[in-house]
C-alpha cells in the first residue's frame, strides 16, 4: 500500500485523506495527485473496510474493475456494499469509471446503473454542468456507455445521444461513474474535493 502525505497538523488530527484510489500504484495519478498538492493512497482491495484506514473525502475506482485480467477489486466491492453505501451517504464523493467487461450491474451501488462495453471516439456536445469538468478534451476516448436508474443524472452523452457520465446523489455525498477511457481533469479533482465530507469506508 502506498501512502503520500503532505505536511499538515490539522489533517493529521483528524486522520483523514484526501483520496483513495482502488488499486495498484499507478505513476500518473501520483503525478496528477502531486501536482495538484492533495494527500492520497493507493489501497489494494483486500483492505477495504480495514477499521485502520483514514477517512477519505474521495474514493476513485478505476477503469477495468470488473475485468479479473487486469484488476481482483469486483469481489471486495461486491461484499463492502454496505460499507460503500455509507461512505457516500455521509458525504463522500465516489468515481467510478468502466468495468471493462461486456455489461455490468453495478450491484455494490446504492443506485441503480447499468454498463454496456462499446469502444469509440466521441464528440461531446459543452455543457454547463459543473460536474463536466471532469474532461480534458471534447473528443474522449469510451469504453462503453451507461444506463442510469433512479438517483441519477445523465451528465454527458455520447454521439449517439447515450449516457457516458452520471452523478447520482445519495444522502449528502455524490457517485460520478464514467465510461471515459482517460485520466480526470485536474479541475474535477478540485470541485470532488470542494463538496466532499470526510467519510469512512
Amino acid at each position: 500500500m502506498n501512502h503520500k502525505t503532505f505536511p499538515s497538523a490539522a489533517r493529521s488530527e483528524r486522520h483523514m485523506t484526501d483520496i483513495a484510489l482502488l488499486g495498484d500504484h499507478s505513476f500518473l495519478f501520483e503525478k496528477l495527485f502531486s501536482e495538484l498538492k492533495v494527500t492520497y493512497q493507493f489501497l489494494s482491495p483486500g483492505i477495504l473496510g480495514s477499521p485502520f484506514l483514514p477517512q477519505y473525502k474521495m474514493v476513485m475506482i478505476p477503469t477495468g474493475f470488473a475485468n479479473s485480467q487486469y484488476s481482483k477489486a469486483l469481489p471486495a466491492l461486491q461484499s463492502m456494499r454496505s460499507n460503500i453505501a455509507e461512505f457516500v451517504r455521509k458525504g463522500g464523493v465516489l468515481t467510478v469509471f468502466g468495468p471493462l467487461v461486456p455489461e455490468h450491474n453495478y450491484d455494490w451501488l446504492p443506485l441503480k446503473l447499468k454498463y454496456i462495453c462499446e469502444y469509440g471516439s466521441h464528440e461531446i456536445a459543452p455543457t454547463e454542468h459543473e460536474c463536466s469538468c471532469f474532461l480534458c478534451t471534447s473528443t474522449p476516448e469510451c469504453d462503453g456507455y451507461l444506463i442510469p436508474g433512479e438517483g441519477f443524472e445523465t451528465v454527458l452523452k455520447d454521439g449517439k445521444n447515450r449516457a457516458i457520465l452520471v452523478l447520482g446523489r445519495y444522502g449528502v455525498g455524490s457517485i460520478v461513474a464514467t465510461t471515459v477511457h482517460e485520466f480526470p481533469a485536474a479541475d474535477y479533482i478540485r470541485w470532488g474535493l470542494k463538496r466532499a465530507r470526510e467519510s469512512k469506508i
